[in-house]
C-alpha cells in the first residue's frame, strides 16, 4: 500500500508538470480569465473574442483563482492544481464514506480504493482542463449524498451537487434521471418527481444567474445554439474505432463487476444500486457528443460514476477482505508502475519554458504578433484578449462564422507575425492568414511567421485546412 501510495503520488505530480505544455488548456483557461477582467466569457455571435467555451460557467467560476497569477506559467500550473484536486477530492469523499454492508471498514481499505481509482482514473482527466472533471466530481458527490440519507435534507444536497454538474457539463442531465430512478425504486413516484423539481429548480437558478451576470442572448448561443450546430461525425465508425480503448473500459470492468455480483445489485437497498444506475443511464448522452465532430472520449463519464463506490465496496469486502484488499493494492501498484513506467525524465519539471519564450516575444513585440492556441500569453504580457483559432474553428464548424470585422477587431492592431509552438495541433485557420511572401523563423521552441506590416493579412473569413 505504502509503495501504491508513493506512485500515485508521483503520477499526480507528473500529470501536474505536463499540464502547462498543452496549449488546449490555455484554450480552456481564458474564458475564466475574461469573466475575471470584466469581458463576458459567452459573447455575442460577432462580438468579443471567440472562445471555445460552449459548457456551463461553474468551471470558470472554479478556476478563477488563477487568474491572481502574473504570468501564463502561474495561471495554469493554479489551475492544474484546481483541476486535480476537483477530481482527487471528489475520489476521496466517496471512498471515504460510501456506506458499505459491514460497517464502518478500517481507513486502510478504503485508502486502496482510492488509489485504484487514482490508477485507472483517465489521464486526460488529470492532465487536460475539461468542463468533464469538475462534472464528474459534483456528479460524485451528488450519488453520495444520495445514498447517505432518504431525508429531505440529503436529497436537497443530491439535488444542489447534481445541478452543479449539469452547470458544469450540459450532458449530466443523465444524472438527475439516475437520481430520481433511485428515489423511486426506494420510495414511490412522488419522491422521484419531487426529487426531479428540486434538481430542475436549483438547475434553472444557476443557468438564469449566468444569463443575468452574461447575458441572455450570448449565454443561449454558447450553451444551446452552438452545441446543437455541431455537425456529426462524418463516420460513427470511424469514430468508434477511434475511441474503442476506452468504449472497452468504460463498459467491460462495470460490466464484469455486475455481472459476478448478479442480483444482489438490483434491489432497494443494495449500495451498489445507485452506481450502477448512474452507470448504465449515463450513455444515451455519454454517446451524443461523442459522435459530434469535434467530440473525443472525455465525452464518457458512466464508468467514472461507478469506479470509485465500486473500488470502496470491493476492499471493503467482509468475506476474504484480506485478500481483496491485497488483490487491489497489488493492482493499483502495477498500474502506477506501468504508468510512471512510461514518463520521460524531462517530465518531471513543470513543462512551462514556452510560455516564458513567449511572453518575451509578446513584451518585445506588442500588438505585432498572434498567438492563437497560446491566449494567456498575449494577456499575460499585453493585457489583450485575442481570438482563439479553437473558438474560430468551432464557429466554423457550426455554421457560424466570425465576419471579417469581427475577426480584426480581436486581432493585434499592427498584426504581422503569427507564433506557433512546433509540434502542436492547429486547425488551419490561423496559417491561411498568412501571405506567401512570409518569412519562417526559429526562436526557442516556437515558429514564427512574419511579413511586412503592410502587407495584407490574408482573407477576412479564412477557410480552414485539414
Amino acid at each position: 500500500m505504502a509503495i501504491a501510495l508513493a506512485a500515485a503520488a508521483g503520477w499526480v505530480w507528473r500529470c501536474l508538470c505536463n499540464f502547462p505544455a498543452h496549449g488546449w488548456n490555455e484554450v480552456r483557461l481564458l474564458p475564466s480569465f475574461m469573466w475575471a477582467h470584466g469581458v463576458s466569457p459567452y459573447p455575442l455571435p460577432q462580438g468579443g473574442p471567440a472562445t471555445s467555451w460552449i459548457y456551463g460557467p461553474l468551471p470558470l467560476a472554479l478556476d478563477l483563482p488563477a487568474t491572481l497569477a502574473t504570468d501564463a506559467s502561474g495561471g495554469l500550473l493554479i489551475a492544474g492544481v484546481i483541476n486535480l484536486m476537483v477530481t482527487l477530492l471528489a475520489i476521496a469523499a466517496v471512498c471515504a464514506w460510501w456506506r458499505t454492508p459491514n460497517g464502518s471498514p478500517s481507513g486502510g481499505s478504503r485508502l486502496i480504493a482510492g488509489l485504484v481509482c487514482v490508477a485507472l482514473w483517465p489521464t486526460a482527466s488529470l492532465e487536460y482542463l475539461q468542463a468533464d472533471n469538475a462534472a464528474v466530481a459534483f456528479g460524485l458527490l451528488a450519488l453520495l449524498c444520495l445514498q447517505e440519507s432518504d431525508e429531505p435534507g440529503a436529497r436537497w444536497l443530491a439535488a444542489a451537487a447534481c445541478a452543479a454538474a449539469i452547470a458544469c457539463k450540459q450532458t449530466l442531465l443523465t444524472l438527475a434521471f439516475a437520481q430520481c430512478l433511485y428515489v423511486g425504486v426506494r420510495g414511490n413516484i412522488r419522491a422521484a418527481i419531487d426529487q426531479g423539481l428540486r434538481i430542475l429548480s436549483l438547475t434553472a437558478a444557476v443557468f438564469g444567474l449566468a444569463a443575468v451576470a452574461f447575458g441572455v442572448a450570448g449565454t443561449v448561443f454558447h450553451i444551446l445554439i452552438l452545441p446543437a450546430k455541431l455537425p456529426w461525425a462524418a463516420s460513427i465508425i470511424g469514430r468508434l474505432t477511434e475511441v474503442w480503448p476506452q468504449l472497452l473500459a468504460q463498459t467491460g470492468l462495470p460490466i464484469a463487476v455486475l455481472g459476478l455480483l448478479g442480483r444482489q445489485v438490483w434491489h432497494r437497498d443494495s449500495p451498489w444500486l445507485l452506481p450502477a444506475l448512474a452507470w448504465a443511464t449515463a450513455w444515451p448522452l455519454d454517446l451524443l457528443p461523442l459522435f459530434k465532430n469535434g467530440g473525443s472520449s472525455n465525452s464518457l463519464h458512466s464508468a467514472l460514476f461507478f469506479l470509485p463506490a465500486a473500488a470502496t465496496l470491493l476492499a471493503t469486502q467482509g468475506k476474504g477482505a484480506n485478500l481483496w484488499r491485497t488483490g487491489l493494492a497489488m493492482l493499483a501498484t502495477a498500474l502506477l508502475a506501468f504508468r510512471l513506467g512510461g514518463t520521460t525524465p524531462g517530465t518531471w519539471r513543470p513543462l512551462s519554458a514556452h510560455l516564458r519564450q513567449g511572453e518575451f516575444l509578446a513584451r518585445n513585440l506588442p500588438g505585432e504578433i498572434y498567438f492563437p492556441w497560446h491566449p494567456l500569453v498575449t494577456y499575460c504580457a499585453e493585457r489583450r484578449f485575442d481570438h482563439t483559432e479553437d473558438g474560430l474553428f468551432m464557429r466554423w464548424l457550426a455554421g457560424q462564422p466570425v465576419a471579417g470585422r469581427a475577426i480584426a477587431a480581436y486581432l493585434p492592431p499592427r498584426f504581422h507575425i503569427v507564433a506557433f509552438l512546433r509540434q502542436e495541433l492547429d486547425w488551419g485557420l490561423a496559417r491561411s492568414l498568412i501571405p506567401p511572401e512570409a518569412q519562417r523563423t526559429e526562436f526557442g521552441l516556437w515558429t514564427l511567421y512574419s511579413w511586412p506590416p503592410a502587407a495584407p493579412a490574408g482573407s477576412s473569413d479564412p477557410p480552414p485546412h485539414g
